[in-house]
């Protein structure tokens, strides 16, 4: 750790927030929900978007990095401070600052909370569609920088698809003002769309203008039992070939996460070998005729219990995001992975999965957004050497890839996947990815280290 005492009181004498380097105060930005661990050498808690530029021009010449922080949530470890120096909490920016009903359009500050948001939406009979697992802590401002996705993103996609603009600090300590609050543009090139889910490395975010849809006038979960992970696949491939049955979101937790729930969460969920949670939505005149069609399309699979329904789908998508807390009070730490691909290949890959950690010992658990092809799983990677360990991560990442996936659905790349980029991305496409960095961030004090940097 550098010594910045002096420097430290002169930027806190710039800004209107609160620079704290405190030992004690600073430790909690240590890590985020990856557990990944590096301790900065000082917290600037913003006060006002001007804090966030002078704390830029304030690090650019001592090459002091700065790293955006939310709430902590992320998975891959974006926000923590692999290099030291400034972490930039926006936590304390956390206003709604305007709701434009007609345009369908909220402004807000990057601290907001993605429930938070939602819960005041209510009012104007709209909402964020975005629903990351950890909906009821995220932030903005990190949904933003991570393309966060979640369960909707079935229907609705990621959250690329609702940012209309944004407001952020550049490396070189200037605010841009990105996007457009109209519904299209054909003007220049798509800015915007650099920022979102560059984890931090090209700017910081001090505001986003986001698009918001209209609550449906009936919405609920219906939770389906399964017997095994192939008839959740099998079930998965007739929904997914009938788009009229007004499906929003699909998720599938296998049995242990079943089991698991009900044990440390005391849900009574049946325990038939899983469960897919589905969330649909309806016309109340409708309604009626929408459920009969889902029941009719799943008639022909036979499964193992009765589908519960309930009206409360907030209640559903909670019991969802509680999936992880409960597996690691069960089993601990454990390795969790996050890979996309095409819909149709969703079977193949479970399938690939499988077959490679078999012989490992290292049975997975397996849950995620199987509507649109993103699998999680988590196996106890303690059990493996580490060059047996990456090289695992390597084929995993290799299989999806060869179907046309990912190596990353929503988490990110953050800094437990930066040495497996080459698997999906050529040495000239990251040598782009670099330069448009340089151009963004000139000094690489954002977030150096992290997703392509």
């Amino acid at each position: 750790m550098r010594s910045f005492t002096q420097e430290l009181g002169d930027l806190a004498n710039k800004v209107s927030g609160e620079v704290v380097a405190d030992e004690d105060l600073v430790s909690p930005y240590a890590t985020d929900a990856s557990g990944i661990s590096s301790t900065p050498w000082a917290v600037l808690r913003v006060g006002t978007p001007r804090d966030v530029e002078l704390a830029v021009r304030w690090a650019a010449p001592l090459g002091v990095p700065v790293v955006a922080r939310g709430a902590g949530t992320g998975l891959a470890g974006e926000c923590v401070p692999i290099a030291g120096g400034l972490v930039v909490d926006f936590s304390t920016m956390n206003r709604v600052l305007d709701v434009n009903k007609e345009d369908r359009l909220a402004t807000v500050e990057p601290g907001v909370v993605n429930k938070w948001l939602n819960d005041e939406l209510k009012t104007a009979g709209l909402f964020f569609p975005p629903n990351p697992g950890s909906w009821e802590t995220s932030t903005i401002g990190g949904n933003i920088s991570t393309n966060a996705a979640g369960p909707r993103s079935y229907k609705y996609g990621s959250t690329k698809n609702w940012v209309a603009s944004v407001e952020v600090v550049t490396g070189r300590g200037e605010t841009l003002r990105l996007g457009t609050k109209s519904r299209k543009s054909s003007s220049g090139l798509d800015l915007l769309h650099l920022i979102v889910g560059s984890e931090g490395t090209l700017g910081l975010i001090t505001q986003a203008t986001l698009r918001l849809s209209p609550v449906p006038e009936r919405r609920l979960g219906v939770i389906v039992p399964i017997s095994s992970i192939q008839q959740a696949l099998q079930a998965l491939l007739i929904l997914g070939k009938t788009p009229s049955l007004e499906v929003s979101a699909i998720e599938f937790i296998d049995e242990v996460c079943v089991k698991c729930l009900n044990t440390y969460e005391g849900k009574k969920l049946p325990e038939t070998g899983g469960a897919l949670l589905m969330e649909v939505e309806s016309t109340d005149e409708g309604f009626e005729k929408t459920m009969e069609h889902i029941y009719g399309t799943l008639s022909s699979i036979k499964l193992p219990a009765e589908s519960l329904v309930d009206e409360n789908v907030d209640s559903m998508w909670v019991t969802r995001g509680r999936v992880t807390y409960s597996l690691q009070r069960r089993y601990g730490p454990r390795h969790r992975e996050d890979l996309a691909v095409p819909l149709s290949r969703f079977p193949d890959l479970v399938r690939g999965l499988r077959e490679m950690l078999a012989p490992l010992d290292v049975e997975p658990v397996l849950f995620g957004h199987a509507g649109d092809g993103n699998i999680h799983l988590e196996f106890d990677h303690l059990k493996l050497g580490e060059a047996e360990f990456s090289n695992l991560r390597r084929r995993m990442y290799e299989l999806a890839v060869s179907m046309g996936g990912t190596i990353s659905g929503e988490h990110g790349i953050g800094v437990l996947k930066r040495g497996y980029m080459d698997i999906e991305h050529s040495k000239a496409e990251l040598a782009l990815m670099r330069e448009i960095k340089a151009v963004f961030d000139p000094h690489n004090i954002l977030n150096p280290g992290k997703d392509f940097c």
